[in-house]
């Protein structure tokens, strides 16, 4: 698929340049750590509510015509979600991504 030039690219409310992007893939994680979890737990999404692989890499296609050249895969925690490894597969080659990179908790 061929990058789609625009005449603008996306800029914050002080004019600054976007040019990084963060994918929640999952609300889900292995971990209950207190910064992101409370001890009381959150409700987790439907599935129905998460996006698609295919609906993430149509996303990420659209937001580096605009301009966005980093992407960071995240979470919860990203490495739960089913076939997680397709979707690196999926944005990889995508023309003028520079960066695709992944947060994990390493467990």
């Amino acid at each position: 698929m061929e990058r789609v030039l625009v005449e603008e690219e996306l800029r914050d409310s002080h004019g600054r340049r976007i040019s990084d992007l963060r994918v929640s893939v999952t609300d889900r994680c292995n971990f209950r750590c207190q910064y992101c979890m409370p001890a009381e737990g959150l409700p987790w999404l439907e599935r129905e509510e998460i996006l698609s692989f295919e609906e993430i890499e149509r996303l990420v296609r659209v937001l580096v015509s605009m301009g966005i050249e980093d992407v960071r895969l995240s979470g919860g925690e990203p490495l739960v979600r089913r076939e997680f490894p397709r979707l690196v597969s999926m944005l990889s080659p995508i023309e003028g991504l520079e960066d695709l990179s992944l947060t994990t908790n390493g467990y």
